[in-house]
């Protein structure tokens, strides 16, 4: 009888279209990590050695418990589930170390009995149709668990047993272990056909809406082109393949989202800059400076942004549990670009370090009327509610040491999205560089109040405050503004250009030191430190040194000197410069070379 049940659900799974229709629909979603165990015990019946007390055990969750936390996740207003792997583990520790987070595979084809049972997927899959929300498998390729029976009978299917040791060799990354589990031959074709097949076993299953792809960096991009098209194929045409590469660079991130046929990627190097920013009270203009890079993603709406994961110190961590910088960056994430996607526990400020216990890995707390649960629901809210906050294309309005803003734009709607990130209150006056605004407007969230007048907007934000402030939506009515924003952003010097003079001070260089300036873009090095690259600061008195450059309009450029001397390279101590080339105003950018003690 349950196997008959079973078969009509997969029936009329199959009978459901698809939700997503293309890979641009995903910009309207907010995604939500559950961390099956880690969720919520719905089944007594499934628990193997449970002990909550015990970090690096299984503390009960199940798929049963999902399916009765629906309700909380549909109040909480997330559109979409990314659910960690449920393929049958391991069935003991490994010392220490139960595999209740799932990524220790023995078998790729069944459900894991500690989790539930497929039957339970199905239904999960029916009650997400019903809520039209989004499922988001978590797939595992790039190895299996320890001492995995398969590993045994196949041994020809995988790399040698060897362990990363020099975690910058790319070879290493790719073709050995991490931490010792036995790593899959990506590179060879009976590996590609056998993850097809995986890959084509659930999307029949289960129809989920997509694939988040683990341990990108580990596995050759040869194998993630066949991987993808394979998946993008069986799944549809807007199929999400979110790839998880943990690297800094956006430029390594554009690289690999290009030759690897994803079409999502984690925002790591956002996520760094606003780990940077918010927790550590680093400079707002490194916002600024990441969102400008986004004119050389294919499309940075669908980059998925984010605070923490399961192998992340959780954010309100780094933020030393000040709760106020915590909510500004969850009110970043959720305003700004891309596919914002939750952690479990992020509306309720669950705390921990990742190392050296994976304290970040607690058991969740539900608390439906908490007041951080409620500013995030409000927030998820807000950006349902605004096409401009979905879809808007995200432009730099205003950046300085402490306070950033950005517009979203689309013909029909304008938002304004305003951060305060000094510990006192701050006016805020900027250039909106748009036309037909209301005179007086007030933030959709908290207390400021904005006026606009002669084409510049003035509001005063206390201290680690925001404000949202949004027009009402009119037909076409921001179409000149959008059009005019659009052309600058794909075509940087749609605005025009200026030149700009680089000052630099500097007290005791050596004498025969050649000083020079590169930064993020062609006219100033692309970060080279060769000569023949980098731009040359002329001596012009005892201790200062200058450079001209004309760069495009409104371009916010990061940079750094630094001398050559007898074939040595020395940085200027400190952090990057971050500049932007003004329309008005002084042409000359200031730099200051202080030897640390």
């Amino acid at each position: 009888m349950k196997k008959t049940i079973a078969l009509l659900l997969l029936a009329l799974l199959a009978a459901m279209p698809l939700n997503a229709k293309s890979i641009e629909d995903w910009k309207d979603q907010i995604l939500y990590f559950v961390f099956i165990d880690r969720f919520c015990n719905g089944d007594k019946s499934n628990d193997h050695e449970v002990d909550t007390s015990d970090i690096n055990g299984f503390h009960g969750g199940d798929i049963a418990g999902l399916l009765q936390k629906l309700d909380y996740l549909e109040n909480l207003g997330v559109t979409g589930i990314w659910l960690s792997p449920f393929f049958t583990n391991r069935n003991e520790r490994f010392f220490k170390h139960q595999p209740y987070h799932g990524y220790w595979v023995h078998d790729f084809w069944s459900v894991d009995s500690r989790f539930g049972s497929e039957k339970e997927l199905v239904e999960l899959r029916q009650r997400l149709r019903q809520a039209d929300m989004k499922l988001v498998l978590d797939m595992v390729v790039n190895h299996m668990g320890y001492d995995a029976p398969f590993v045994e009978a196949n041994p020809e299917w995988f790399n040698p047993p060897l362990d990363i040791v020099d975690w910058h060799d790319t070879e290493q990354l790719t073709n050995r272990r991490i931490f010792g589990l036995p790593d899959f031959a990506s590179q060879k074709p009976v590996v590609k056909t056998f993850f097809r097949l995986v890959g084509r076993h659930w999307i029949d299953r289960l129809q989920p809406d997509g694939f988040r792809l683990d341990a990108v960096k580990h596995v050759p991009v040869d194998f993630w082109r066949d991987f993808n098209a394979s998946s993008q194929n069986d799944g549809g045409p807007g199929f999400l393949l979110l790839g998880e590469y943990l690297h800094g660079d956006p430029e390594a991130t554009l690289t690999i989202w290009k030759e690897g046929g994803f079409n999502s990627l984690f925002d790591f190097p956002l996520y760094y800059t606003m780990k940077d920013v918010f927790a550590r009270g680093a400079d707002m203009r490194r916002l600024a400076s990441r969102i400008y890079f986004d004119r050389k993603y294919p499309d940075a709406g669908l980059l998925a942004t984010f605070l923490d994961n399961h192998d992340l110190d959780r954010f309100i961590t780094s933020c030393d549990g000040d709760e106020r910088k915590y909510r500004l960056a969850l009110a970043f994430i959720l305003t700004a670009r891309g596919i914002p996607t939750l952690n479990y526990g992020d509306e309720q400020g669950l705390t921990g370090a990742h190392e050296p216990e994976p304290e970040n890995r607690r058991s969740m707390e539900f608390a439906a009327d908490s007041d951080l649960f409620n500013f995030t629901r409000e927030l998820i809210a807000l950006r349902k509610s605004s096409p401009a906050l979905r879809r808007g294309l995200q432009c730099n309005l205003h950046a300085d040491a402490g306070t950033y803003a950005f517009a979203r734009l689309m013909p029909d709607q304008m938002a304004v999205v305003v951060f305060n990130n000094d510990d006192s209150p701050r006016q805020i006056d900027f250039a909106l560089h748009a036309d037909g605004l209301p005179k007086v407007m007030d933030s959709k969230i908290g207390p400021a109040r904005a006026i606009v007048r002669q084409g510049r907007l003035q509001t005063s934000l206390a201290g680690r405050s925001f404000a949202v402030f949004m027009a009402d939506v009119k037909t076409g009515h921001y179409e000149k503004v959008f059009r005019r924003w659009q052309r600058r952003f794909f075509d940087e010097k749609a605005w025009g250009s200026r030149t700009v003079t680089l000052k630099l001070k500097a007290s005791y260089l050596p004498e025969k030191a050649k000083v020079f300036f590169t930064g993020n873009f062609a006219e100033i090095g692309n970060w080279s430190t060769e000569v023949r690259k980098a731009l040359p600061m002329q001596k012009i008195s005892d201790d200062e040194y200058t450079a001209t450059v004309r760069m495009p309009l409104a371009r916010i450029f990061e940079g750094k000197c630094f001398y050559r001397l007898e074939g040595q390279t020395v940085w200027q101590p400190g952090d990057n410069l971050i500049a932007e080339v003004a329309d008005t105003g002084s042409e000359y950018i200031h730099m200051d070379w202080k030897n640390l003690d």
